[in-house]
């Protein structure tokens, strides 16, 4: 609890920075908020996923777009969604290219946003509501690295990671088999085909953030059937630091 509330002062202490978008000092209020014993049903979530340069955004590898759909009591709102391309801070290697197909032509050919502004626009959207993603952790990297780097502070909103939640529900619902098979990956194709979720846009920001709120809307009716009702479960579950 000492740690925990140490390191909130010393959140707020940055974010009381000039620089530090009003958005982002909103978004926080909003989570210090958060009653996580209300309702899975009830809590507000935002499906976020991100395309990038490469894997490590300390080594140079940047942002190139950012999606987000809103979840409202559960289900999937696509008249709430959010997506920016990004002007990148380097060269996208072919490698990249191979996996979300954004080439500099199709990025000069579209609108394309400042790295800042586009983060002021996401958090906007998202406020202080719950994120949710599939393998969310490689996501929170880029997101903070890029928030401390122009603002000096990251992101305060609890995550919900897809990946861990199947998991989860693994465990709960044939221990057995769960621990005979052991903490194997789970992709999000995997996912998507056993709960029957065609995915034409794979690898693109939005239709994998379509997928994943589509895969997490099935996980919620599992979860209650499983008698996981509170968003202080949830997050024990499959929450990410």
């Amino acid at each position: 609890m000492l740690i925990k509330s140490l390191k909130q002062r010393i959140y707020e202490k940055k974010l009381r920075s000039a620089h530090v978008p009003m958005e982002l000092k909103t978004a926080y209020d909003q989570v210090k908020k958060l009653d996580t014993n209300r309702s899975i049903q009830d809590a507000g979530f935002v499906v976020i996923d991100t395309e990038t340069t490469g894997f490590h955004p300390e080594q140079g590898d940047s942002l190139l777009s950012l999606a987000a759909i809103r979840m409202v009591r559960g289900r999937v709102d696509l008249s709430e969604s959010f997506y920016e391309l990004i002007k990148p801070d380097r060269e996208i290697p072919r490698e990249s290219v191979k996996i979300h197909h954004l080439t500099p032509g199709i990025l000069s050919s579209h609108p394309v946003g400042v790295l800042p502004d586009v983060l002021i626009r996401f958090f906007e959207f998202c406020g202080g509501n719950v994120l949710v993603g599939h393998h969310v952790a490689l996501d929170l990297r880029f997101l903070n690295h890029a928030l401390k780097q122009h603002f000096g502070a990251g992101m305060a909103n609890p995550t919900v990671d897809t990946a861990l939640l199947a998991s989860a529900i693994k465990e709960m619902e044939d221990p057995v088999k769960a621990s005979m098979q052991g903490a194997d990956h789970v992709g999000l194709d995997d996912l998507a085909k056993e709960f029957k979720i065609s995915m034409p846009h794979r690898h693109d920001a939005y239709g994998d953030a379509f997928a994943t709120a589509m895969i997490f809307q099935r996980q919620i009716g599992i979860l209650r059937k499983n008698h996981v009702k509170t968003l202080k479960e949830l997050l024990r579950l499959a929450g990410v630091d």
